[in-house]
Formats: C-alpha cells, sequence, structure tokens
C-alpha cells in the first residue's frame, strides 16, 4: 500500500488551543468557525497521536488565515517548528490573510524558513471577487516562481450554508485559474464541484490542467460515489486525498472511499502517488 500522505490538516499552536477566546476578537472568521468550544483545535503531538493510530505516514499542515500579523506569524512559526520536530511526518504550508499589506513578505519569510507551499487560503466573507484576484496575484507569481503549490480554499456555490462556506461561484474559481495557469493550484473540497465541468468540454481540462482537487470534509458534502465522478472529469492523477482534520479522522473517509468506485491503483494516486508528484523537495 502506498504511504498515505493528508494534504489537508489544521494545527495551532498552544496559546490559540488554551485560550481561544483571546483571539476571537478582530478574527471574524475564526471567530465564525471556532468561538464554540465543541469546534476542535490541535496541535502537533496530538496530530502525530492520529496519524500513527490512522496509518498516516505524512501530512501538510498549517494554521489559519489569520487576519492580524501577530497571529499569523505566531501560528506560522509554530507549524515550521513543529515540522522541524517531527521530521519526514509533517509538512508545512504558510497560512495567513492573502489581502494583509505583510502577506507576501510572510510569504517569503516562511518559504525561506522551509515551508512547502502556501495554504489553505481563504476569502470566507467576500468570495473571489476583484480585491481577492488582487490580493491574490503577487501570491501567484512568488509560488509559480518557486514552483511550488497553493492550497486555496473553495466551496460548492448550493446547498446547506455551514461555517466557513463563502459566497464565491465557480465562474470566480475558473477565472483565477484561468489568470495564473503557471501556478500549481490545490483546490479544497473538490474544488466545489468545479471537476465535474470537466465532462463539457475540452478547454475546461485545458485550463484546469494544473490544479489538484482535494477531498477535505467530503463525507459532509459529497455521495461517496461522486469521487469517480470528479475523477472521470479531471483525471484520476488530480485527486488528492485531504481531511480538514480534525474536523473529521481519516478513517471516515477510508469507509466512504472503499465504496467509492475507484480502482485499487486510483485510490493509491489519491491517498499518496498524486500529491507526492506535486511536492518539491526541501
Amino acid at each position: 500500500m502506498t504511504p498515505i500522505i493528508d494534504c489537508h490538516v489544521h494545527i495551532c499552536p498552544g496559546e490559540v488551543r488554551q485560550n481561544r477566546e483571546k483571539f476571537l476578537e478582530g478574527e471574524p472568521e475564526f471567530s465564525a468557525i471556532y468561538s464554540d468550544p465543541r469546534a476542535v483545535l490541535i496541535g502537533a503531538s496530538e496530530l502525530i497521536e492520529s496519524m500513527d493510530a490512522e496509518q498516516v505516514a505524512q501530512s501538510v499542515v498549517f494554521g489559519f488565515p489569520w487576519r492580524k500579523k501577530e497571529n499569523f506569524r505566531l501560528n506560522n512559526d509554530y507549524v515550521l517548528d513543529a515540522a522541524r520536530r517531527f521530521s519526514g511526518r509533517l509538512i508545512p504550508f504558510c497560512c495567513l490573510d492573502p489581502t494583509h499589506p505583510q502577506a507576501l513578505k510572510e510569504v517569503k519569510r516562511c518559504l525561506a524558513g522551509g515551508a512547502r507551499g502556501v495554504g489553505e487560503l481563504a476569502f470566507y466573507e467576500q468570495g473571489l471577487g476583484p480585491a481577492a484576484l488582487s490580493a491574490l496575484s503577487p501570491l501567484a507569481a512568488c509560488l509559480a516562481e518557486a514552483d511550488l503549490p497553493v492550497l486555496l480554499h473553495t466551496n460548492e456555490p448550493v446547498g446547506h450554508a455551514y461555517p466557513g462556506k463563502s459566497p464565491m461561484s465557480l465562474n470566480q474559481i475558473y477565472n483565477l485559474i484561468k489568470a495564473h495557469p503557471t501556478v500549481k493550484w490545490i483546490l479544497a473540497h473538490g474544488g466545489g464541484g468545479l471537476p465535474f465541468f470537466g465532462y463539457l468540454k475540452k478547454e475546461v481540462r485545458d485550463v484546469l490542467a494544473n490544479c489538484w482537487f482535494d477531498t477535505a470534509a467530503f463525507p459532509f458534502l459529497y455521495r461517496p460515489e461522486a469521487l469517480a465522478c470528479l475523477a472521470g472529469g479531471v483525471g484520476p492523477d488530480k485527486l488528492l486525498f485531504g481531511t480538514d482534520f480534525p474536523l473529521l479522522p481519516p478513517s471516515r473517509y477510508y469507509r466512504d472511499f472503499a465504496r467509492s468506485g475507484l480502482s485499487r491503483q486510483e485510490l493509491q494516486g489519491l491517498y499518496g502517488n498524486n500529491i507526492s508528484k506535486i511536492l518539491t523537495s526541501p
């Protein structure tokens, strides 16, 4: 069996886990998702314990797209340090509010410190409108030059509302990708259903040629058989295993994906082979 790589995991420092109320002020997105004390926050040690229990070899880890500089620096430093402490198990990404005036400076700082990509970037309140596109442009150029991936929060434009669901359209996502074709995009949560349009016409597959789609929160959003539909739309080599842990444990995905209709080889690609091809070695 291919070593399992979870490409979508959130971790945060003890300061946040032990006193989350302190971090709610001035952080409406964090507050919307984590003001409820039942919303779980974890650290690196807890993650490693879970990975061992769930047979996960490596995890791509990041914090939260904090608005405040002191918050995203705190979380990014924690992620980079955790990757050093658990060498070979954790793959660090830089996470922050892309609209912050010092976003590009922070990305470059983290890349110099060992970050292997950027994300999960998110625009929970505004979607991917003109302001978001303007903020993403210099970051996209930086990551394209570094040949490193950008993990972007996307979500389906229909269905039930939930904390963290952005008012974005599939056309907004598509136009962003089209504007930055050399970036390695990882679109979270199945790209909001964008891969289904790969069935329609050749242009869509061409535009999405440098995109991958993770399965974070998949059991909450899609039926198991939808995974095979995504694979049919863009190709099974474009699917990446992501859990959004600690939202859901890997075992929940294993059960659903065993019923997805994907072949053994396609599942091996999903669980590790596909992402290993796009992560640049440190």
